[in-house]
């Protein structure tokens, strides 16, 4: 018997599938929404929460007993959140919330002409959902 018929390997590849098949229709949903509206807030909100509990439940095979690694963790740490605040910043400063703003631009808002098509979209949405899953894994 091959390896890949036990029932562990089953539903592994069972529930990696289904992971693939649920990012796909994220983005497939998420490339048909419009920008800053409330249902591509809703569906960032919920594959946030998602990727949140997930990351809550696995255990950290990672210890960060070596020096270098806890440096290069406190300085990755350090820019993630130089550039959430900077995000946060931009967005509050924002006149009205619910457009974007020239003068104070998020990431979202520098993106939107470059996703603005379909296909783009979707390829933006996937990039996202799969580089949000693999920091979530890894």
């Amino acid at each position: 018997m091959a390896a890949d018929s036990t029932p562990a390997a089953r539903s592994s590849s069972g529930r990696r599938a289904l992971t693939v098949a649920c990012v796909v229709a994220v983005a497939a949903v998420g490339s048909v929404t419009r920008p800053f509206e409330w249902a591509a807030t809703v569906l960032v909100l919920v594959a946030g929460a998602a990727a949140l509990a997930r990351a809550i439940r696995a255990e950290s095979p990672v210890r960060l007993k070596d020096p270098a690694l806890r440096r290069g963790t406190a300085i990755w740490s350090a820019l993630l959140l130089a550039a959430a605040g900077w995000e946060a910043y931009a967005f509050v400063r924002q006149p009205d919330w619910l457009k974007p703003s020239d003068q104070h631009p998020t990431l979202s808002t520098l993106l939107d002409p470059a996703l603005e098509h379909g296909p783009l979209r979707f390829a933006g949405w996937l990039a996202w959902l799969a580089v949000g899953y693999w920091l979530v894994t890894r």
